[in-house]
């Protein structure tokens, strides 16, 4: 587990990078832009997200099993390939729909450009995927850490570049393009596999478990996207912008569960192999410790200052019920990184696809439902449900093959000290001396929130132990 604690650290420090990055840049695009032009962006990232996923097909996540199951670079090679050419082949039919419909997605994206956005954006985006796929099949989690680090700065400086050169909402889309170009480029440069003429064995292989982790790809897809998309067709670009920044506000709250369900599937498939069961399941209980460990309290402080963080640092006058909801959605979220990926370790990729598509047909029934009567309180609604759906028929799954449970004691640490937290901010808040309506304000009451939260953890010694056994 150490070695997976490692490389989730190594994980987390460029997901809380990317992260914080992120978080700060839609702050200072919300205010140039506002709401409407910020969910032109979002709208067309979610028609990009779709696309890329119908290129690639499951194919990076069964790229790292494949490429992990081999030991050397010449092995390797053929599954990269294979990837790389049966992509190449459904990419260029999806391009042709896009042409075919593209008066259909100007309209929808209130774009004018979509077209060979779209048609870049989805290129670049499938490379990437399957490249970044085989450097984690290699091991190499910390250059996947690297470059995404790297690609999400520099999207934000080109994005705020183009922005003050007067290029308003399309800046942000070029500023994406230049940094996905850098990221493709430097993972190919990276990745030790090289290329092979596949076999149809290995072409077989390949597909035969992207058929099944198509669907994990297609979960997250809806989980993340098919709201926006809902929300883009029936109602204001401005919900639109609302909701997706509460969403990406939450999400920097899964970087420790998503940096632990990364380095799972390479871990696993190795114990798997060897029969260590034991081992397996003593890593998902501590996984799932890991994984809501940034969840928790960021469930307390969204309920004691989401609408400050709203109003003050974005500029919007509602959203904060939105905002709570979407945050106690991604519990369940947390936790179904580590199931999720665990089933993948060791080789449920049936119970995976199962799973998932009964999530997507959850996420995407309630949000044709709620979205038309409630607009996105309802997409939130149905992204909570979705999330629990998912995690309760994965644990099911897993309690098939593996005797599960939770280190309840770091588990009810976490929640006391979250709680001890969010009733000394809110205390905090009610101070007059802390002026709750400026920027500063609201920063000075996070961070005194972290501030807390992190020393009321270290103050376990356990915890301490761990943290500091992943430190290099």
């Amino acid at each position: 587990m150490v070695s997976v604690e490692r490389d989730g650290a190594a994980l987390f420090a460029g997901r809380i990078t990317v992260r914080l990055v992120g978080f700060l840049s839609v702050i200072y695009f919300a205010r140039e832009l506002g709401a409407a032009a910020l969910g032109i962006y979002f709208t067309f990232r979610s028609v990009v997200s779709v696309l890329t996923l119908l290129s690639y097909l499951g194919l990076p996540d069964a790229t790292v099993k494949r490429v992990s199951q081999e030991d050397d670079d010449d092995a390797r090679a053929p599954y990269l390939t294979a990837a790389l050419l049966v992509a190449g082949g459904v990419f260029t039919l999806v391009t042709g729909v896009v042409v075919l419909f593209g008066d259909q997605l100007v309209s929808y994206i209130e774009l004018q450009a979509a077209v060979p956005l779209i048609v870049l954006f989805v290129a670049l985006g499938t490379s990437r995927g399957i490249l970044f796929g085989a450097l984690r099949g290699e091991d190499q989690i910390s250059v996947t850490a690297g470059l995404e680090t790297l690609g999400t700065l520099s999207r934000v400086a080109l994005s705020v570049a183009f922005l003050q050169w007067g290029y308003g909402v399309i800046g942000l889309v070029y500023g994406g393009a230049v940094s996905m170009l850098l990221t493709t480029a430097l993972a190919f440069y990276f990745v030790d596999a090289g290329f092979a003429i596949p076999t149809l064995a290995s072409v077989r292989r390949l597909v035969d478990f992207a058929r099944y982790t198509i669907g994990m790809n297609i979960s997250h897809l809806t989980y993340t996207w098919a709201d926006t998309m809902v929300l883009a067709f029936f109602v204001s670009k401005a919900s639109v912008g609302i909701y997706e920044t509460s969403w990406r506000l939450t999400g920097i709250s899964l970087i420790g569960a998503q940096a632990i369900g990364l380095t799972l599937i390479p871990a696993v498939t190795r114990w798997h192999e060897k029969g260590d069961i034991a081992g397996i399941e003593r890593t998902f209980a501590k996984g799932v410790g890991y994984a809501i460990a940034l969840v928790l309290p960021a469930v307390i402080g969204v309920a004691v200052l989401g609408e400050e963080l709203l109003s003050v640092l974005y500029g919007f006058e509602t959203g904060a019920t939105v905002l709570l909801v979407l945050m106690v959605g991604q519990l369940a979220q947390a936790i179904k990184y580590v199931t999720e990926n665990v089933l993948v370790g060791i080789d449920r990729p049936k119970a995976v696809f199962r799973t998932n598509v009964l999530s997507v047909l959850a996420n995407v029934g309630l949000n044709l439902l709620l979205v038309p009567a409630i607009g996105m309180y309802g997409a939130a609604v149905a992204t909570l449900t979705t999330a629990s759906i998912a995690v309760a028929a994965q644990l099911f799954y897993l309690r098939q093959d593996l005797s599960l449970t939770a280190e309840w004691r770091w588990v009810s640490w976490q929640v006391v000290v979250a709680l001890t937290m969010g009733v000394t901010v809110y205390a905090l808040e009610q101070w007059h001396h802390i002026p709750q309506n400026t920027v500063s304000g609201v920063v000075a009451l996070v961070a005194a929130g972290a501030v807390i939260y992190g020393c009321g953890m270290l103050a376990q010694r356990d915890i301490r132990t761990r943290v500091l056994a992943v430190l290099p």
